[in-house]
């Protein structure tokens, strides 16, 4: 899926391997997500996992990297997508990081919209996403975006683990 939308912010490009320097340091900006969610700061490894192949259990979906491009080159924000998760016509968001600088100025709910605009030209019907209890800025903005939660887990993120809520919304426009 190549996106060819353009944001208030900036472009939205898909990403790949030439693309690891720039969601490096992405993730090193947003440490303070990676130490809310996994107990440990972002490392040199952190952008790598998210351009990286999906993990055994995923391999049946397809992975999307997007990221907010500024005029300038640097990343703005990200979305990692799963397609076909957990069956097809089915969506993930793995992940929606927004450098600081960034947020509160609408970057994350103009990118979210434009994902689910993509996901409704790919006849998708829903998609998921998993918000870590504890941070409650997140609920409350994927609320706003029309998720809703679907069910409760326990799941380990790096060093930690603990509950998670598992958010849903229909994909309006698909079928």
């Amino acid at each position: 899926m190549s996106p060819a939308i353009t944001l208030r912010s900036g472009r939205v490009v898909p990403l790949g391997a030439p693309d690891l320097s720039r969601v490096k340091d992405l993730c090193l900006e947003c440490t303070a997500f990676y130490e809310l969610i996994e107990g440990q700061p972002a490392t040199e490894a952190t952008g790598a996992e998210i351009l990286g192949p999906l993990e055994a259990r995923y391999a049946h979906g397809t992975k999307h990297v997007w990221g907010v491009e500024a005029p300038q080159g640097n990343l703005l924000a990200i979305a990692e997508l799963l397609e076909g998760h957990p069956a097809a016509q089915e969506w993930y968001i793995g992940l929606l990081l927004v450098a600081p600088e960034q947020r509160r100025r609408r970057l994350g709910s103009d990118l979210c919209q434009a994902v689910l605009q993509a996901l409704a030209a790919r006849r998708a019907r829903t998609v998921r996403l998993v918000v870590h209890r504890k941070n409650t800025i997140a609920r409350r903005f994927w609320e706003q975006q029309g998720f809703a939660p679907e069910r409760e887990i326990v799941k380990r993120s790096g060093r930690l683990e603990g509950p998670v809520g598992i958010f849903v919304r229909p994909i309006e426009g698909a079928g």
